[in-house]
């Protein structure tokens, strides 16, 4: 029992060192245990191995002022990577962040969405590429995180179902073990109110993220932690029914949410409204800051029926931080005020001093929060 609790302390104190130093550009090891409350042998001992792992390196010595000139040190950054990945309906996504969380290097490849199988195989022979490229070898890779648009199995690494790419029960985690790191595996909404929190940490523990891509999320952080459900299916916003026997939502049911407030559903109600015939959200968003009419029309009734579904959401889960992100943030950034003005509308429960809501900073955060999952594990924040 000793030992264990020893062990326990050692690991402690070397993720607290290494948290500090993720925050220093350079620091002292007297300065270390004194900011810690570490004993200076603890320090010695542990900058000490974080030396030879080729974590902590010397920056410079320091003007004495009597006796021994003391080492400014710093995490060497480039001593470990974490890849984040996404796979879209489109496109797979690959970002390379360094131990201090910083992008090296983000690539789009767009897929044919030809099965999982060929989109995986396209998958590795990029990371192949990105590896070789940088010199990423499996001893300094923390880990590798992909995110889903789906359910799925987080603990086994299984996409349970994901109509988007067109599969069911695949073990997406086995796919990747020859890579001999971690694999994380989660849904795209998850990852993406994950990244949110990490940002967020120290203002908030519960936050709900409205996850806007080529379908509808939801990720949900209760005290800090990821809510998956009981099976791994909580979060699922888009297949809330808000109209018996309406639109045919791309699961195959009627009336589904997802059906009016997806991207797709804002490229489709254009196209056919207007008999064009525009494929992204991109070409949307070139039509609406240009002040063409249909577009600003579609966005701002897109607005009221998003609203609706947020409002019905903060009535169930009762959140004081709603954030809404994806693929379409900058023109929602155009709408806030009309979404918060529906949301709050005729509500007897919620209001704006009591649940904020606002639009995502970043445009990718799951594939951000694909690549965070790995370096929070080896900082031991779960």
């Amino acid at each position: 029992m000793i030992e264990i609790n020893h062990s326990k302390i050692k690991e402690t104190n070397r993720k607290k060192i290494i948290g500090l130093l993720l925050e220093k550009n350079e620091i002292t090891k007297l300065d270390i245990s004194r900011m810690l409350d570490i004993s200076i042998t603890t320090v010695s001992t542990n900058i000490t191995e974080l030396k030879n792992e080729g974590i902590v390196e010397d920056v410079r010595s320091l003007e004495s002022t009597g006796g021994r000139k003391a080492i400014a040190i710093k995490l060497n950054e480039s001593c470990r990577y974490s890849i984040g990945v996404a796979l879209t309906a489109n496109h797979i996504k690959i970002s390379l962040v360094n131990l201090k969380k910083n992008i090296i290097e983000n690539i789009s490849i767009r897929h044919k969405n030809n099965g999982i199988e060929n989109i995986i195989n396209l998958l590795s022979q990029n990371l192949k590429i990105l590896m070789e490229k940088h010199k990423i070898i499996s001893e300094n890779l923390l880990g590798l995180g992909i995110s889903v648009p789906g359910t799925v199995d987080f603990k086994e690494g299984i996409i349970k179902y994901s109509y988007l790419l067109g599969v069911k029960d695949f073990n997406i985690k086995e796919k990747f073990e020859y890579l001999n790191v971690p694999i994380y595996v989660d849904n795209e909404a998850n990852l993406s109110a994950y990244y949110e929190f990490l940002n967020r940490k120290n203002e908030l523990k519960n936050l709900l993220y409205v996850s806007i891509t080529e379908g509808l999320g939801l990720g949900i952080i209760i005290d800090g932690k990821i809510y998956r459900g009981d099976n791994n299916s909580s979060g699922e916003m888009g297949h809330m029914k808000i109209a018996m026997n309406g639109k045919i939502c791309k699961c195959g049911a009627r009336g589904c949410l997802e059906a009016y407030t997806s991207m797709n559903s804002i490229i489709d109600n254009y196209n056919e409204i207007t008999e064009s015939n525009i494929i992204d959200i991109d070409d949307f968003e070139k039509k609406y800051i240009k002040k063409d009419q249909a577009s600003q029309k579609i966005l701002d009734k897109y607005s009221k029926t998003l609203a609706l579904g947020i409002s019905n959401l903060i009535m169930i889960l009762d959140p004081n931080s709603v954030i809404i992100g994806g693929d379409i943030n900058s023109l929602l950034k155009d709408k806030i005020e009309v979404i918060k003005k529906n949301i709050y509308k005729d509500n007897l429960f919620t209001d704006e001093n009591s649940c904020n809501i606002s639009i995502a900073s970043f445009k990718e955060s799951y594939l951000l929060g694909a690549a965070m999952m790995p370096i929070e594990e080896f900082l031991g924040i779960k």
